[in-house]
């Protein structure tokens, strides 16, 4: 029994011994098997992937497969072409988008040149007027040069007088000129108290303020700002313009009633400066009044205004960072208010 029992156990050492090295080898065959059906097409197609991140074109990629890596393979493949069509439509409507803002913007700045010609028409409107007086007063001292009996002294009197007009016309054209000259579009440290005095003494002899008390209270400690000083100009301008056009419209009153006013006053807020332009004119309604900053709104009559002059003031200082907004009350008046960051003087701690 003994020889049986001994080569039973021989017999199941053998056996164990073959189930255990064919578990091993189906073990490495299931390996490689998993490996090249599973492990490396998903390795490949992440590797894909990855490539596709860092280009713009759809890798190669094998379909022979017909199980689920396959389908999984034709699957990215046809998700990868459809992105690379999306990435080029979404490249085409960018290239479309901005050349259309490019065009936009070139209507928006011909548009305001068209506005500032506009303006420059009026002001040479009325240049005839201004330099008329001078021009009078410049005849009237040479026919008195042209006398014998005048003396030295008189003679000198009468040309300094003379020379004086003569500046005065100079000023005036030379004013209407630096206005009419394009704007180089820089900005630069710009003092928007200069700026509303330049454009008040512009405009004073206009016959079109003839009648118009205008008043300033530039009251701002710093009036400093980081603007081109022409667009600046064109803004002031038109919104000095618009409350003259007002004020024209209003019914002469009787005796005790007030004159034709326009205050502009300034004032430091935090770190900006309030401009506010007054007027005591018929004012506007509140339904008009959301309008006043929209294209070719006008409450002129037909041939008295483009309708362009306060849309190009909201563009010129919404560009500048600041923003413009207007009140009235119906039959008192209107306010329009402008706000412009300021520069920051070295060691300021802030405007009160």
């Amino acid at each position: 029994l003994i020889p049986l029992y001994q080569s039973l156990r021989n017999s199941q050492k053998i056996i164990l011994l073959y189930i255990l090295l064919d578990t091993v080898i189906l073990v490495i065959v299931g390996l490689i098997l998993l490996s090249r059906i599973v492990v490396k097409p998903i390795h490949k197609l992440l590797k894909l992937t990855g490539e596709y991140k860092e280009g713009d074109l759809v890798p190669s990629m094998e379909e022979s497969s017909r199980n689920e890596i396959g389908e999984l393979s034709r699957s990215l493949k046809n998700m990868l072409n459809r992105l690379d069509e999306n990435k080029k439509e979404l490249r085409a409507h960018i290239a479309s988008l901005e050349k259309a803002n490019e065009e936009l913007q070139q209507a928006q700045d011909e548009i305001i040149r068209s506005e500032k010609l506009a303006s420059v028409g009026r002001l040479a409107a009325g240049i005839a007027h201004e330099i008329g007086n001078p021009i009078g007063i410049i005849l009237g001292y040479l026919d008195l040069l042209s006398s014998d009996d005048l003396t030295k002294e008189e003679r000198k009197d009468f040309l300094t007088r003379t020379e004086t007009e003569v500046t005065r016309i100079n000023q005036i054209i030379r004013q209407l000129l630096d206005f009419s000259r394009p704007s180089s579009g820089k900005p630069e440290q710009t003092q928007v108290h200069k700026v509303v005095t330049k454009m008040v003494n512009m405009l004073k002899p206009q016959p079109m303020m003839e009648d118009i008390k205008v008043s300033l209270a530039l009251n701002a400690v710093n009036d400093v700002v980081f603007a081109d000083p022409n667009e600046l100009q064109q803004v002031f301008l038109n919104i000095i313009m618009n409350a003259a056009d007002a004020l024209s419209e209003k019914a002469p009153g009787g005796q005790g009633d007030p004159e034709k006013a326009v205050v502009i006053s300034t004032e430091n807020r935090n770190s900006v400066i309030e401009v506010k332009f007054s007027d005591n004119g018929p004012g506007i309604s509140r339904d008009k009044l959301a309008q006043i900053f929209d294209p070719f709104f006008t409450t002129k009559d037909p041939g008295r205004g483009t309708g362009l002059g306060l849309s190009v003031c909201y563009r010129i200082v919404e560009s500048l960072g600041g923003s413009i907004r207007a009140e009235s009350v119906e039959g008192e008046g209107m306010t329009i208010m402008v706000t412009f960051p300021l520069i920051r003087k070295q060691g300021e701690e802030g405007n009160k």
